[in-house]
């Protein structure tokens, strides 16, 4: 394939692109392969170092695709500035309610591991004091004394298993926080094109 076959087939695979951008890559290879024939390689070889124009093309329309997001324009910057001091109220309250639901997610998400580890360290005070407590329970009566001991020993056992939970849901919902917290973050790191 030669460099006039090239740039053909890469600007038709940029269809879904406006033509500026499309000649904006088309001219940017062009200059490539004329770079790589200055050097001293052939036009043939030049356009297979750069690779298949498809594949490219497809390269180019999928980060084409994920940053364009059109915002409208009045084409005063003093008049976007005012109207969105104006709307302030209503898209103000409406970032601040999906903010505050974003928030409340959270805090039920984590109310359960924040549960099961406040149960362990109940179960684990309760065992504690009833096993330390029972001598003292036996010297009034032996058998209540021993259900006190065995009742602290569960106590301990129930304490430890509510603390495996705890670390193993802890470490599910850190992972699932952060992807979530990537997803959200990535829509405000997208590019914003102002149409006018």
């Amino acid at each position: 394939m030669n460099k006039a076959e090239f740039l053909k087939e890469l600007a038709a695979d940029l269809h879904r692109m406006k033509d500026v951008e499309k000649n904006k890559f088309t001219n940017y290879y062009e200059e490539m392969i004329a770079d790589y024939t200055e050097n001293g390689i052939s036009e043939e070889d030049a356009v297979q170092k750069i690779g298949d124009p498809k594949k490219i093309a497809e390269e180019l329309l999928n980060e084409y695709d994920s940053v364009q997001i059109k915002l409208p324009s009045t084409g005063s910057k003093i008049l976007n500035v005012t109207l969105i001091i104006i709307g302030f109220p209503l898209w103000g309250s409406i970032l601040l309610a999906a903010v505050l639901m974003i928030l409340s997610a959270y805090m039920l998400l984590w109310c359960i591991p924040f549960i099961t580890g406040v149960g362990c360290i109940g179960f684990f005070t309760s065992s504690l004091i009833g096993i330390i407590g029972s001598p003292f329970i036996m010297a009034k009566g032996i058998s209540a004394g021993i259900m006190q001991l065995g009742a602290g020993v569960a106590l301990t056992g129930i304490s430890i298993l509510l603390g495996i939970v705890t670390i193993i849901l802890s470490k599910k919902f850190v992972i699932i926080t952060k992807n979530f917290s990537n997803r959200m973050i990535s829509l405000f790191r997208r590019k914003v094109v102002v149409q006018r």
